[in-house]
């Protein structure tokens, strides 16, 4: 028996149509029938549509000391309470 024999006969033996004398495969397997996606649905629900809408932000109301002021303290960055005398009014 021939080398070329055997494995034919190998892969016959895994399960696949062949001829073992000529190699030929042999299919009739012509696929899966396409299946149904039509839906009987008239509204696909999405997340585009905004269904809650949140209150509006309300800022706090600051109640400042009457002799501090909000500002910027000299050589820094961030905003301070300041007292109202330490100001330049030029």
């Amino acid at each position: 028996m021939s080398k070329l024999k055997k494995h034919y006969e190998y892969i016959k033996s895994l399960g696949v149509n062949i001829d073992t004398d000529t190699g030929i495969i042999t299919n009739n397997f012509s696929g899966y029938d396409m299946p149904d996606y039509t839906s009987d649905r008239c509204l696909i629900p999405t997340s585009d549509k905004i269904t809650y809408t949140s209150p509006r932000k309300t800022t706090p109301k600051l109640d400042l000391p009457k002799d501090k002021v909000i500002s910027i303290a000299y050589n820094k960055g961030n905003y301070q309470l300041i007292d109202k005398e330490d100001l330049k009014n030029d």
